[in-house]
């Protein structure tokens, strides 16, 4: 039997896009098999979830999701390596294995349950019929999946012990019939051993509606400010799309009022461990925590919110633009993300995503760039701000804008290198101008 630092499904986990413990000198110390959703048969592969636990040289740990298929010949696309099992044949990623995909749904509507995972389908009735799966090949920090014209499935790869927050606001914002949002046909959860040994759950998947799509809003958005045509009437599309979330979901959670000084002291606190992680946001740590303080003496309302809004989580559909992807920012702790926080938190994603839109072509200090950009936030913001109301608020967007390009500065860091330099650019900027951050702004009374 291979150790588990040595096993290709860890190779093959540890330089995935999807893990995020690059770099942090983790080891595989266990690698767990669920019971088989469908076992092999004679020319079809059996499919199963397994879970790598990753110990690091801190003392933490993470669990991270392999849905495996296993084959007696090789399938290109989708290879893992070789079977730790001999008689198993080979591994592979189920998520880019089609047929094991299909084998999978098809498995989940005869058997809802096994010793160690559960299957909650409030809509299986939209997954009957032939679903041909076609996996999305883009990079994420998930996987996912298109069953036909009518699903998709979406693999959570770094398990977090618990809920996953996608899911619980999914299903607010399907009892509120909010249809800015995909609606949520059902989940996997798997009940398994921490390291500890303690028993604890943590959801494997999710499957929800396959939206209608007539463009992408990062695509869109980028080949806009490229060719800068204006891209404001989107912009408001996506205004008026959260706002219409951000509603919902103050009436299906209770909403809090947070203590200025106590989110100022978080965003303080952030910065100094990206400081760590990134020694040179040093030079711009007096000028950050003086736009942090605006905040203090004052109390902010709070709500569940997206969490981790950006052009990647919209889709135009024939019906206008929706959200997707509610499990908040990858970086941060789960406790932290299942928190009520600003509503500006999401408007500062936005916000910042528009800013890596018009950064794309390699001239974002251009002046049509910055005309395009200017003009695209404040639709965004205005339309926002129309059904909302929270005119009185929109001052502290600065601090949350800033807040998000330094967890910015840190994932790509850790991620892309070669992008750093866009929150970086950004940062400098409100250096120079004071910490205003750049972005186009609204009138408000």
């Amino acid at each position: 039997m291979v150790a588990p630092n040595d096993d290709p499904r860890w190779r093959y986990a540890s330089t995935a896009r999807w893990f995020a413990g690059k770099g942090r000198g983790g080891v595989a110390r266990r690698i767990e098999a669920l019971d088989w959703y469908r076992a092999p048969e004679p020319g079809h592969p059996g499919v199963r979830s397994e879970i790598i636990t990753i110990a690091y040289p801190d003392g933490a740990h993470d669990y991270y999701h392999l849905p495996i298929s296993y084959r007696t010949a090789p399938l290109s696309d989708a290879l893992i390596g070789p079977a730790d099992d001999p008689q198993l044949g080979y591994a592979h990623d189920a998520a880019r294995d089609p047929e094991a995909m299909e084998l999978l749904i098809a498995s989940l509507g005869r058997r809802v349950n096994s010793g160690d995972w559960s299957a909650m389908l409030p809509r299986g009735d939209r997954l009957t019929g032939p679903m041909p799966a076609r996996p999305f090949t883009g990079e994420q920090s998930n996987s996912t999946v298109f069953l036909g014209s009518t699903a998709l499935v979406k693999f959570f790869r770094h398990l977090e012990v618990g809920n996953n927050v996608d899911i619980p606001l999914h299903e607010a914002l399907g009892r509120y019939r909010v249809r800015d949002v995909d609606e949520l046909y059902g989940w996997v959860t798997a009940h398994f051993r921490a390291i500890s040994g303690r028993a604890v759950h943590a959801d494997l998947l999710m499957i929800t509606e396959q939206l209608k799509t007539l463009g992408e809003g990062w695509p869109m958005a980028v080949e806009s400010a490229t060719a800068d045509t204006d891209f404001s009437a989107h912009a408001a599309g996506i205004g008026r799309a959260l706002a219409h979330v951000h509603l919902a979901l103050v009436q299906a959670f209770p909403p809090v009022m947070l203590k200025g000084d106590d989110v100022a002291d978080g965003m303080v606190a952030r910065l100094d461990r990206a400081i760590e992680a990134v020694p040179a946001l040093s030079d711009y740590r007096s000028m950050l925590v003086v736009g942090f303080n605006r905040l203090r003496g004052h109390r902010l309302p709070a709500q569940r919110v997206h969490g981790d809004f950006h052009l990647g989580q919209t889709l135009l559909t024939p019906g206008g633009w929706r959200i997707i992807d509610f499990e908040g920012e990858p970086l941060r702790p789960l406790a932290d993300r299942t928190l009520p926080d600003s509503v500006w938190r999401d408007v500062a994603g936005m916000v910042r995503s528009l800013g890596y839109a018009a950064a794309q072509d390699g001239s974002p200090d251009a002046p049509a760039r910055q005309h395009w950009l200017q003009r695209s936030q404040a639709a965004f913001i205005a339309a926002y701000l129309e059904i909302t109301g929270v005119h009185d608020q929109v001052d502290l967007l600065d601090a949350y804008v800033a807040d998000k390009a330094i967890y910015e500065v840190v994932y790509e860091t850790r991620n892309r290198p070669d992008w750093v330099h866009i929150p970086m650019a950004a940062i400098t900027s409100w250096h120079e101008h004071q910490f205003q951050a750049p972005r186009g702004r609204t009138h408000h009374a």
